[in-house]
């Protein structure tokens, strides 16, 4: 089924919590401490955003504030670069901002938050270098019309592609999105479950892959259903593949499984991966390959 357009997706810590009960497996603390949420990259215009909040419990949104003088710092390891991060008010989210063209693939940064009355949190990430999509093709193509409404269609369709590895990427953030006539924005798909490739579900969109979960010699291959209205047909269909840290695939696939866990009052909560020192949160980097193909006609 089709999502909201990406460009109106923010990716980022802060927008999950606002929709969740404060029952998520996270220590409360008797004083506040600074929570950290980025992921830098150097190819999406939210990954160049940092969100830095105070609260007693990181995963409590009724508790998020942002403390007075509060300063971001974050420095260029291989070259000690260091910058103090500006600051921007969107409406009522305040969110700080890498400098342009900064960050790059291949290199590692620290960051440091820091305000009166707190203690100063820090961590360290890097950016890896992306691994490549080869071979896409969009295949088994079948269209149907709906028993339930006639102006709708449903699609299906296979996505089948290679991925040419970085020696030293082992963890993937899929992410699909798709084109229809007549609508140049870009729509999130997530594809069928699948037991020929074990993924997780991302909490909030694409999916998770350990590099070592992938048959060896086989492409990958993801199952769609999608509908279509009359006039706007499925026109292209995009892929990004996130090569991300260690650190990026603990925190998703942790904070995914307790939030499928919390569905069940009876299952073992699931702590949270965090790499904040003296804070909450995750700092962690990706970076995106995109290709894409128009559906064959």
């Amino acid at each position: 089924m089709k999502q909201r357009g990406w460009s109106y997706v923010i990716l980022g810590f802060s927008l999950l919590v606002a929709g969740c009960e404060s029952t998520l497996d996270w220590t409360f603390d008797s004083l506040p401490k600074l929570t950290i949420i980025a992921h830098p990259s150097t190819g999406n215009w939210d990954s160049t955003r940092v969100y830095v909040y105070a609260s007693l419990s990181p995963l409590d949104s009724n508790q998020f504030y942002t403390p007075a003088k509060l300063e971001v710092e974050v420095t260029e390891l291989e070259s000690e670069l260091t910058f103090k991060l500006d600051s921007i008010r969107q409406g009522n989210k305040l969110y700080f901002e890498f400098p342009p063209n900064f960050l790059k693939e291949g290199f590692q940064y620290s960051i440091k938050a820091y305000a009166p009355g707190f203690e100063p949190v820090h961590s360290t990430t890097e950016i890896p270098k992306p691994s490549q999509i080869t071979d896409l093709q969009i295949t088994d193509i079948k269209i149907e019309p709906s028993h339930l409404n006639d102006f709708k269609n449903i699609l299906h369709y296979k996505v089948t592609f290679n991925i040419e590895h970085q020696p030293t990427n082992r963890y993937y953030h899929l992410v699909f999105y798709n084109v229809y006539e007549g609508n140049p924005s870009r729509w999130l798909v997530d594809p069928e479950l699948s037991d020929k490739i074990p993924f997780i579900r991302n909490y909030d969109y694409g999916i998770l892959i350990d590099r070592y979960d992938i048959p060896a010699g086989q492409p990958l291959e993801f199952s769609f259903v999608d509908w279509s209205i009359k006039n706007q047909d499925l026109q292209t269909v995009y892929v990004e593949l996130r090569s991300i840290t260690p650190d990026y695939y603990k925190y998703s696939s942790t904070l995914a499984r307790q939030v499928i866990v919390r569905q069940d009052p009876f299952a073992e909560p699931i702590p949270i991966f965090n790499n904040i020192e003296g804070g909450f949160g995750n700092f962690s980097g990706f970076s995106p390959n995109v290709v894409y193909s128009d559906l064959p006609h």
